[in-house]
């Protein structure tokens, strides 16, 4: 709990110092106008529009920080719930796409069914995903869905270092870090994946993943309506 609020200081003082400094700007800009208008050349406008990038994803870093943290109490409490819902497997691409902000996912084709999940609950999941692959790959995110039995597979697989054959079955554990990554400057707290899993159990579907050393590859298993 101390860890994570802490690392929490991070992007909030990112963000101050962001704005404090889009204020500064601004307000010269406003200073030199004469009659009242206000012009920016290209490349001002460009770093402000990068300062804004910058404020939003420092927001979505706490927001992932403050689910992870609040979902971890809550389980720990024994109070967590889900509330499962049939949806459309189209909200799946939908989530892909709204935390795929790099542009890395090539989303395959989504078979249409209704799935029974909470949607909120997903969203975090497939986030939590996405991120850790970001921070820890870097490369192309591939999507891919397969029907079985009572169930839809969702696999989101990358192409980085993967995870050794002696962790693969560790990383879900609570706090649990892989060995190359503590003491490095990737921050984290082992919370992503357990959370991800616990959350697709209470759904009554999983979290399975696998490492060939090439990449690592994660199935959601789906429970369909």
């Amino acid at each position: 709990m101390a860890s994570l609020s802490h690392d929490l200081k991070t992007p909030v003082t990112g963000i101050k110092v962001t704005a404090e400094l889009m204020q500064m700007k601004t307000d010269l800009k406003r200073k030199e106008a004469k009659d009242g208008r206000v012009t920016y050349a290209k490349e001002e406008l460009e770093q402000l529009y990068a300062d804004a990038e910058g404020i939003r994803g420092k927001a979505e870093q706490i927001t992932h920080l403050l689910n992870d943290l609040f979902t971890s109490t809550l389980d720990d409490l024994g109070e967590f719930k889900v509330n499962c819902q049939d949806e459309s497997s189209e909200i799946l691409g939908d989530v892909v796409r709204s935390y795929d902000d790099r542009g890395l996912a090539r989303i395959g084709e989504i078979p249409a069914v209704l799935i029974h999940v909470d949607k909120k609950s997903m969203a975090q999941v497939i986030g939590n995903l996405i991120s850790n692959s970001y921070k820890y790959a870097n490369t192309r995110i591939d999507v891919d869905f397969r029907l079985s039995e009572r169930y839809l597979e969702m696999q989101i697989s990358d192409h980085g270092p993967g995870v050794s054959p002696e962790e693969i079955d560790l990383i879900t554990n609570k706090f649990y870090r892989g060995k190359d990554w503590v003491g490095t400057d990737k921050d984290g707290h082992g919370l992503g994946l357990y959370i991800s899993k616990t959350l697709m159990n209470k759904m009554d579907g999983d979290l399975i993943a696998e490492s060939d050393g090439k990449g690592l590859a994660v199935t959601l298993v789906i429970p369909l309506s």
